[in-house]
């Protein structure tokens, strides 16, 4: 009897789990009709931020599978700091088929949301502007809002989001 060779033993196993979460993620979505169900939003958030956590861990275990130990290297540019895929985001698709993302980065020192502009081509998705706490800012300052312009390098405004207080 011949072992399965491991890719193909993933692919069968994938796309049977992958269909079986799909039909789950499709009956959930059954308990939105209000005519036969009671919830509240909060209930709905409580829901998808558990679904959205678990994707996230694990997709993290597949980028740590893969990347391994990382060398340093003096030769690679702070410049382009890719996040990892497995930080948490969301994609919003456009009335013109273009895509807004929003990428939590995940940093000790400068915890931020980036949003990304996806024309649909061949290119990278355009970072247009970001939201951060800078613990280096005064007391009630922490949050900043930075925002781009394709024609610049560097920030084009940068300053402190201040809650109105009542």
């Amino acid at each position: 009897m011949s072992r399965e060779p491991k890719d193909e033993r993933f692919v069968r196993l994938a796309e049977a789990r992958v269909n079986k979460i799909i039909k789950m993620v499709r009956l959930l979505g059954n308990l939105s009709g209000s005519s036969n169900y009671s919830y509240t939003q909060r209930q709905v958030e409580q829901i998808y931020t558990a679904l959205q956590t678990e994707l996230d861990k694990s997709r993290k275990r597949f980028a740590a599978g893969k990347t391994g130990k990382q060398r340093f290297s003096l030769s690679d540019s702070p410049e382009t700091n890719s996040t990892p895929e497995w930080y948490p985001s969301i994609i919003l698709p456009l009335p013109d088929g273009t895509h807004l993302s929003a990428k939590a980065i995940d940093d000790s020192n400068f915890p931020a949301i980036n949003i990304y502009w996806d024309k649909g081509t061949k290119e990278d998705p355009e970072l247009v502007s970001f939201v951060e706490h800078n613990p280096e800012r005064g007391e009630g300052h922490e949050v900043c809002i930075g925002v781009y312009r394709s024609d610049e390098d560097d920030t084009i405004h940068y300053g402190s989001y201040v809650a109105e207080r009542k």
